[in-house]
């Protein structure tokens, strides 16, 4: 534990918060991306080519929405703004999902994928803004970045396979829900240690700042449906 602090202590503050903040960030997307197909012909009947249809573009537009959140996070909306706020839509999306009928389904995994899409790209843009380009321990944490995410991705498949073989599935999707419920709860408790530092929307006056706040928040809904 003493060999841990010391590790975090050499490196800017908000580093090791960014760490724990990507393990629950990861738990909701690795459970989805394990029992999507499964859920859908097991639980809800759907057709095997259905549902290996719908985990495709699932896929697709996951990693495709990566390259438009990282577009909004710094411009329209701060990263911790952008993060939080689509982890909502995930906790809101994985609770839907929990219910077990086919209608709020779709809904849910409309919800967590424009979540899980949009923010996956604020935690490393969070990170690099802790570091300057010379710093050489920017590519230590990023290890330990990514190293939290392989720790998500771990507790997830495996919390997925034990409900599984259960057929828990509204039981697994609670704990999706708590698990990225999690990450809100560690993001606001260290708020301010991961604000923005550099970025195009600190550079706005104050009346673009509101209207760009204004236009990110309607943009991230808007791209639910």
């Amino acid at each position: 534990m003493k060999s841990f602090k010391r590790l975090f202590s050499a490196v800017p503050e908000g580093t090791a918060a960014l760490f724990f903040i990507q393990i629950f960030a990861t738990l909701g997307f690795a459970v989805l991306y394990s029992t999507l197909v499964l859920y859908a012909t097991k639980h809800l009947h759907l057709g095997v080519k259905a549902a290996t249809t719908l985990m495709g573009v699932f896929g697709a537009f996951n990693y495709g929405l990566h390259l438009f959140g990282g577009y909004l996070g710094g411009r329209f909306l701060s990263n911790r703004n952008l993060f939080v706020g689509g982890m909502a839509l995930q906790v809101i999306g994985c609770a839907c999902i929990a219910t077990g009928t086919l209608a709020l389904f779709y809904v849910g995994l409309a919800l967590f994928l424009t979540g899980s899409g949009l923010n996956v790209t604020c935690i490393n843009m969070m990170l690099t803004q802790r570091f300057t380009p010379q710093d050489p321990r920017r590519e230590g944490a990023f290890l330990w970045n990514y190293a939290g995410m392989n720790v998500g991705f771990f507790v997830g498949f495996s919390a997925a396979g034990y409900f599984q073989a259960t057929e828990s599935y509204s039981s697994l999707f609670i704990f999706a829900t708590l698990g990225n419920f999690v990450a809100i709860i560690l993001a606001v408790l260290t708020w301010k240690t991961l604000a923005d530092r550099n970025t195009t929307l600190l550079d706005a006056t104050r009346k673009q700042f509101r209207l760009r706040q204004v236009a990110g928040i309607g943009i991230l809904i808007g791209t639910v449906p």
